[in-house]
């Protein structure tokens, strides 16, 4: 047999459980009602921004003011260099002893040493080119001992000379005409003599480029060469 029922304060039906705390349900107060604060933080007009923190600089580190120069960490600098900057061109030196020397033993191969010894003469340049300067000659070695093997002695020279300056860009477009110039200059002095000693057979009897040749036509071939080759230096970059 069960007892008597004998409902708690507040459990009788319609009533607020007393755990509730304040009516209408919540644990909290309500807007109007007594306790309630209000929104603590915060405004109408915009959120209510609390007092900015102050933190010390992680890791012994400056936060800002890297230097453009190079970064400081840690005592140590590492410089970098600026973008866009282009190292100084002077004047190439190895091109320009090339140059001089190209051109030292073509002028002495071209003014007076003998390109052929034949039964004791001495041929040099000169005697190729009076002895081309009448009519019948070949046009080719006449053309060549008279003034196209002068011209490419210039032209070799010449590119050599100016693909060893600071000109910028012009000076990459000499170092491809020296070498050129310089290969061009042998074939034709080889071609040009080949010519003549075809021709001239019948006089001088069995001569050929390389027979009976002599210091004055190696001294022109090596002298196109090293010419050519001082082209391809170019200036120095410092």
């Amino acid at each position: 047999m069960s007892g008597p029922y004998n409902p708690q304060p507040g459990s009788q039906p319609g009533e607020q459980p007393p755990w509730s705390g304040y009516s209408g349900g919540g644990s909290y107060p309500q807007p109007g009602q007594p306790g309630y604060g209000g929104h603590e933080g915060y405004q109408q007009g915009g959120y209510q921004s609390y007092p900015p923190q102050s933190y010390p600089p992680q890791g012994g580190y400056p936060q800002a003011g890297y230097q453009h120069a190079g970064y400081q960490q840690g005592g140590y600098s590492y410089p970098q260099q600026a973008w866009g900057t282009r190292r100084r061109e002077t004047i190439g030196v190895i091109g320009l002893i090339g140059a001089v020397a190209g051109a030292t033993l073509l002028i002495v191969s071209f003014a007076a040493l003998a390109w052929y010894r034949i039964v004791g003469h001495d041929i040099t340049f000169s005697d190729f080119h009076r002895s081309l300067n009448q009519p019948g000659a070949p046009g080719f070695p006449k053309a060549y001992f008279g003034w196209l093997g002068w011209v490419l002695l210039a032209l070799v020279v010449v590119s050599a000379v100016l693909a060893s300056l600071p000109i910028g860009s012009a000076a990459l477009t000499f170092r491809i005409v020296a070498p050129a110039t310089g290969v061009i200059g042998i074939v034709v002095t080889l071609l040009a003599l080949n010519s003549y000693w075809d021709k001239a057979a019948n006089t001088f009897g069995d001569v050929g480029v390389f027979k009976h040749s002599a210091v004055g036509l190696y001294f022109a071939l090596i002298g196109f060469l090293i010419a050519g080759v001082a082209g391809v230096f170019g200036p120095r970059r410092g």
